[in-house]
């Protein structure tokens, strides 16, 4: 389960299944406790906006700090909701914080090597984190409803059996906090692409269509392989906790954002 971790002003979840392993630092970032201010209140995680860069250096070396990851050695991406899947090796360290942005298409990270700390940034959006137990492979996805689609999650799993050897059966997902289907409405174009791709289950008709974008990621987990008993759902709604969470569809954008971090020890 996830997890509330409080320490004074900070707040972050982690997930019990995977801290119960030892294997791994984590954490998935909540809008509390950092130093921005106004509409990026206060633990931004975001570049490339009205924030100051140092502003979110400094939140990122809070919050790495509280779990013992060194924040100049994360390897960012630039997310462009695809399903580009990034292996990330100790060269990649410092990418997009400390040194320049290399990644210009990468919403998925995998790495086998211990110290090579990963992150990548929602406010709506589903993160999902992955931990091969076994053989020691982590990853986590971006994935928003083209992500969704386009199935990055199953395609992570698919990677990590290709490129590292690992047996769906030893690996735990975890679907972060992220827009619920309480309030993730859409056109009816997009609904009939998730009823054409994942089936009626995901879908919901209120007024308008609304996606459950948590229930077709597990669909994709399971037809992956992985059981469901190591398939772990946050069902946090990032626009229904919006005092906790940066929301895109809340704020209509006017917002920071949230950051999974993981690294294996």
């Amino acid at each position: 389960m996830f997890r509330l971790i409080a320490h004074g002003n900070l707040k972050y979840f982690q997930i019990d299944e995977f801290s119960n392993t030892g294997l791994v630092k984590h954490c998935f970032s909540t809008k509390k406790g950092g130093i921005s201010k106004g509409e990026f209140e206060s633990m931004n995680l975001r570049f490339n906006c009205d924030d100051s860069q140092e502003n979110v250096i400094e939140n990122f070396r809070i919050l790495c700090n509280d779990i013992g990851v060194d924040y100049r050695k994360l390897v960012l991406s630039k997310q462009v909701h695809e399903d580009n899947i990034f292996t990330a090796e100790k060269g990649d360290c410092g990418n997009g914080i400390v040194k320049p942005q290399n990644l210009t298409s990468a919403d998925a990270l995998i790495t086998g090597e211990s110290g090579v700390p990963l992150a990548v940034f929602s406010a709506d959006c589903v993160p999902v984190f992955f931990l091969d137990k076994r053989n020691r492979v982590i990853a986590l996805a971006h994935s928003g409803w083209k992500g969704t689609v386009k199935r990055i999650s199953q395609k992570t799993v698919e990677k990590m059996r290709n490129d590292f050897h690992s047996h769906p059966e030893d690996i735990i997902a975890a679907i972060g906090p992220s827009i619920g289907v309480c309030h993730f409405e859409v056109g009816d174009d997009v609904a009939d692409i998730f009823r054409a791709e994942f089936g009626d289950s995901v879908i919901e008709k209120h007024k308008k269509y609304h996606v459950n974008m948590q229930k077709a990621i597990s669909q994709q987990l399971s037809e992956s392989g992985i059981t469901d008993k190591n398939i772990i759902c946050s069902d946090i709604c990032t626009f229904c906790n919006s005092d906790l969470f940066f929301s895109h569809r809340k704020t209509k954008g006017r917002r920071g954002v949230m950051a999974a971090v993981i690294e294996l020890k």
